[in-house]
């Protein structure tokens, strides 16, 4: 019967409608109807199979199994497009059966060979589906049956490349078609003509730059980085060559060659050749484009390596040279440093020597905010004399510029302070003592109130950073990194109170500047530590992140922030919902990935027809980052625990990707954030952080808490569990390196989750638990719970222990707020109080599998209760103590005067003159309102 019969699609429709209506066993009696009528086709069949295998009971599975493989082993092979797409469907979901999959195609290509529907669409199935071995071998089968349409020869190329460089290729198939690619591609090079007037090539040369590049991805594979150089050197391919067009790109590529392929004579030539001194006007526009940091490197690489004296005397007047000639460059500025600091650690150029090209170097460019940046990879191989001598040195010249106009003087003050900062605080911190790191904040503060700034406009979406904006965040920074040693808190490095005036001086800054983006950074991180996670969400929202920027920066707000802030702030007005809920924040970045793995597929399909090669295999590699990004990972499970405390929207659309256990990608980034730190230590960003960085260990612990719960909704709402979470081991979920990325009380939570998880696989019936597990279970959920009823358990003097460790203390003799710490450990353990709450429902109801001693579940039940009140307790007392008569006079004073031992007088004085009174209150009640509204989050969450 023709497809195009009206009928024919009516009655298929008919089967669809009872498919979409999830009435499977009509669709089944549909089918089974017109197959006795006589319409006996391998397309009913075929779709019968596929119905049959969509059923939930193994019988009716395997039979659409069996029936499937049957169709797929049928002569002649099948060559209908509508019932090879059913069988391709069926055989996608069936594991372990992709060379079946592939066989389908292959046989009805062979079949078929002059269909190119059938070519096409095997080709498009396994390019979509990322398997690159089988649409090579359907691109071979293009290019061999159509051998007039060039691109498809252009395809086999392509796709022996990717499966070449496929991790997931075996070791054979990667050399086997590395080298097929390689063969391919060195034919159509050899096949371009010499001569630029022959205008027509040959078909299967190469004819773009794009097909160069191909060409160069391909080599690079193969390590044939010498022959990259020798083609780009020559007349039919080479940077002259009619197809390349002297293209500057193609010159990086000839740079990088050089270099990998240890070629440093050539590439020293090379180099000079490229930097040659301009004699006229043209070879000055030109040297614009040349001057580039990549030729310098291999300059100054090729000298290293050919380490003689006289290269490198010829190199040392070569750059002199062009430095006088060219004044301006900073990339010859930096080549000459980068020699002499080479020089110095061979023991070839004295200190004073290096300390004189440093102060040179920061004379000509310190107007230029660069410069402290340039400086910091050589300034400290100097002795501590040395390095004091510099530091005084561009200290004094930066305070004598008088002539300077706006901001040149102000940048090289901001540059000499980055230099005191990094070269005699961070690098030297028994140095950094109470009255230097006031006076070094003190003076920070007074140039920023003495610099000329542009006047505002009316609109402040029109105002622009300053480079002046610097001097505040070094004042913050100042404070958050040095107070700790005079500060005790044996808590946190950084102490709680520094932060709050931390906050006050970058809010400051941002009535001035109010999109500076690392002051908004800073205090986002800042807000979250304070346990002000509303005032975290209102300041991360004038950041505006978006698409890919939730794979790399969203993860400054979004770590842990299910555990500090799971429910929704106070709305703001004019935002979007998202600016203040988080379970809405986590969804707009959850659907930019769900977006992104539809738009990257298109895009590389495209991209193909275009003859895009490399941007093609740049976009595969992105969407298989973004796939296994381990912040998609996160936030897919957070998403599910914020809906677990806080409620809202079930999140089981996300299960899949909760539950995804590929490998993970980590694409955070993290330099955003401004870092004056000595090179060796830690950056001011690691400083920041709320508890170690999660990674691996993180989420198999979530997951195995995400499973949990899954299970004991199934049993509690007597559905039956289909798939069985497997128990995992105590070392996989708290391994011995779990401390590197989690924190304390996310570590004791997956220990009582994990218990909790053999429990309820008891209940279900698993007879992988036995009853001595069970016993032992019970014991240490129960040691858990006593545990943390005395952590909540109120004094007289309204304090319990979880407060006395985690609250922040802005007068020492009592607790005045919740930090961070604070939220995260109560909210941890109130989703194990939510776990137990569930089991402990299961455990006494009639009719489980597995029975547990009723007296111990009762008694669970009760100290789940008692805790879950403690809890409560404990935020009544802290919401006590923040509305307390005085807490925001003694918050603004923290601010101006400092804590326990006073501030120096001359700090105090300058915070006085930055500082606004009226808007310094209205912070600290802000910070106030955020606690409150925090705690009331907690009081929030029920059983």
């Amino acid at each position: 019967m023709s497809t195009s019969d009206a009928v024919f699609h009516r009655r298929n429709k008919q089967v669809q409608d009872a498919i979409d209506g999830q009435n499977l066993k009509q669709a089944l009696q549909l089918i089974d109807k017109r197959i006795k009528k006589g319409e006996d086709t391998r397309f009913l069949k075929a779709w019968k199979a596929n119905i049959l295998y969509r059923h939930a009971d193994d019988a009716n599975r395997n039979r659409g199994i069996s029936e499937t493989l049957e169709l797929c082993k049928a002569e002649p092979p099948t060559t209908d497009l509508d019932t090879l797409d059913i069988l391709h469907e069926t055989l996608e979901r069936m594991p372990d059966h992709a060379d079946t999959l592939r066989g389908i195609w292959e046989k009805a290509s062979k079949a078929n060979s002059k269909d190119l529907d059938i070519q096409m669409r095997w080709f498009e199935y396994a390019f979509e589906g990322d398997d690159w071995k089988s649409a090579q071998k359907a691109a071979m089968a293009l290019q061999s049956n159509f051998p007039k349409t060039r691109k498809y020869h252009l395809w086999a190329i392509f796709l022996s490349y990717l499966v070449s460089v496929d991790q997931a290729s075996s070791e054979a198939d990667r050399k086997l078609f590395g080298m097929l690619a390689y063969r391919m591609i060195s034919k159509a090079a050899e096949s371009v003509p010499s001569d630029s007037k022959e205008l027509l090539s040959p078909p299967r040369a190469i004819q773009s730059a794009e097909e160069l590049l191909l060409l160069i991805k391909i080599f690079e594979s193969q390590e044939r980085h010498g022959e990259i150089v020798k083609i780009l050197d020559s007349e039919n391919l080479g940077i002259s060559s009619r197809v390349i067009q002297n293209d500057w790109s193609f010159i990086g590529e000839k740079l990088s060659s050089l270099e990998k392929a240890q070629m440093w004579t050539d590439g020293l030539a090379y180099t000079k050749g490229l930097l040659a001194i301009p004699t006229n006007e043209t070879e000055q526009k030109a040297l614009q484009e040349r001057d580039d940091w990549a030729v310098w490197h291999l300059l100054i690489a090729a000298t290293k390596n050919i380490n003689s004296s006289e290269t490198t005397d010829a190199t040392r007047k070569f750059v002199d040279e062009f430095v006088a000639a060219v004044p301006k460059s900073r990339n010859a500025q930096l080549a000459r440093l980068d020699l002499m600091h080479w020089s110095f650690q061979a023991g070839n150029l004295k200190a004073e020597d290096l300390i004189t090209a440093c102060q040179e170097y920061f004379d000509r460019n310190s107007h230029k905010l660069y410069c402290f940046g340039d400086l910091r990879s050589y300034v400290p191989t100097l002795d501590k004399s040395s390095v004091l001598k510099f530091v005084e040195y561009v200290s004094a010249s930066a305070a004598g510029q008088t002539d300077g106009k706006y901001p040149s003087k102000e940048v090289a003050m901001i540059n000499a302070l980055k230099c005191e900062y990094c070269f005699l605080l961070s690098a030297d911190e028994s140095n950094a003592s109470k009255a230097k790191v006031e006076e070094f904040v003190s003076r920070c503060l007074q140039v920023y109130r003495e610099v000329e700034r542009p006047e505002k406009s009316s609109a402040p979406s029109t105002i622009e950073s300053q480079p002046s904006d610097d001097l505040c965040l070094l004042a913050a920074m100042s404070l958050i990194r040095f107070s700790g040693a005079w500060i005790s808190d044996s808590s946190e490095k950084v102490p709680d109170i520094v932060l709050i005036r931390a906050a006050a001086i970058l809010e400051r800054l941002l009535v001035d500047s109010p999109h500076n983006y690392q002051a908004l950074l800073l205090l986002v991180r800042i807000y979250l530590r304070l346990g002000a996670g509303s005032l975290a969400l209102r300041t991360f929202s004038k950041l505006s992140v978006k698409q890919i920027q939730f794979e790399t920066v969203a993860h400054n707000l979004f770590t842990r922030l299910a555990t500090i802030h799971p429910h929704s702030a106070p709305p703001i007005e004019g935002a979007e919902y998202k600016d203040f809920n988080p379970q809405s924040a986590f969804v707009q970045a959850l659907n930019f990935y769900k977006t992104a793995d539809v738009t990257t597929v298109r895009n590389r399909s495209k991209g193909l027809d275009y003859g895009s090669y490399v941007n093609v295999q740049g976009t595969i590699d992105l969407q298989k980052r973004l796939k296994q990004s381990i912040c998609r990972r996160m936030w897919a499970l957070d998403v599910r625990r914020i809906q677990r405390l806080a409620g809202g929207d079930p999140m089981g659309r996300y299960q899949d990707m909760a539950r995804d256990t590929s490998p993970l990608v980590d694409q955070r980034i993290f330099d955003a954030f401004m870092n004056c730190e000595a090179p060796g230590q830690p950056t001011f960003e690691e400083r920041m952080r709320l508890g170690p960085l999660p990674r691996d260990q993180w989420i198999k612990s979530s997951r195995m808490t995400d499973h949990l719960f899954d299970l004991l909704k199934s049993l509690t709402a007597q559905k039956p569990v289909t798939v069985e979470p497997e128990l995992p081991r105590l070392e996989d979920v708290v391994g011995p390196e779990a401390e590197a990325e989690m924190t304390p009380s996310e570590i004791e939570s997956a220990r009582v989750n994990l218990n909790i998880l053999t429990l309820a696989l008891f209940l279900n019936g698993s007879k992988s638990v036995t009853s001595e597990q069970v016993d032992t279970c019970l014991t240490q959920v129960e040691e858990w719970l006593e545990s943390k009823l005395n952590d909540v358990t109120v004094n007289d003097a309204n304090v319990s222990p979880v407060i006395s460790n985690t609250a922040i203390y802005v007068k020492p003799e009592a607790p005045t707020a919740p930090s961070w710490r604070y939220f995260h450990s109560l909210f941890t353990v109130l989703e194990s109080l939510k776990a137990l709450s569930l089991l402990y429902t299961v455990g006494l109801r009639k009719g489980t599998k597995g029975k547990l001693p009723k007296e111990r579940v009762e008694k669970l039940a009760d100290r789940t209760r008692q805790v879950h009140q403690g809890v409560r307790a404990n935020v009544r007392a802290l919401k006590s103590s923040i509305s307390a008569p005085g807490v925001l006079g003694s918050l603004t004073d923290l601010v101006v005067a400092g804590s326990g031992s006073e501030d120096g007088s001359q700090l105090r004085t300058e915070l006085d003159k930055t500082l606004d009174t009226a808007a310094l209150e209205v912070f600290c009640g802000e910070l106030m309102e955020s606690w409150e509204e925090g705690l009331g989050g907690i009081f929030a969450v029920s059983m």
